[in-house]
């Protein structure tokens, strides 16, 4: 089972960050140093987690792929199929996002309750 709190480190072209995702039974929830919001799900297909979210920009924030500050906050969606090796091992794992894409490593910090 790989519902947990995870760190995210990631890597654009233009920066780095961090944050905090939670797995939970099929949901996403998140957020970064930079005030960032994640909020999904997703689904398992084997090997692999089928994810969708969409991540909400806050006001003045630039994104590690180069995307400059915006005067008022904004949100990208994005669907992504993510080896659960990426999760279980901390592979890094390529996400192409609508900005740019980006290298993100998952940390699993603690498992979760049942």
């Amino acid at each position: 089972m790989l519902d947990g709190i995870y760190s995210i480190t990631f890597r654009g072209r233009a920066d780095w960050g961090m944050g905090m995702i939670i797995l939970q039974h099929g949901s996403i929830t998140g957020a970064d140093a930079m005030g960032a919001l994640y909020d999904g799900s997703y689904i398992d297909s084997g090997a692999n987690l089928e994810i969708r979210f969409t991540m909400t920009v806050p006001p003045g924030v630039v994104l590690v792929q180069g995307t400059p500050a915006q005067p008022k906050a904004y949100s990208i969606s994005t669907e992504a199929t993510v080896p659960k090796t990426a999760f279980a091992e901390g592979h890094p794992v390529l996400l192409q996002l609508p900005p740019g894409p980006v290298n993100v490593i998952f940390r699993r910090l603690r498992q979760l309750s049942p």
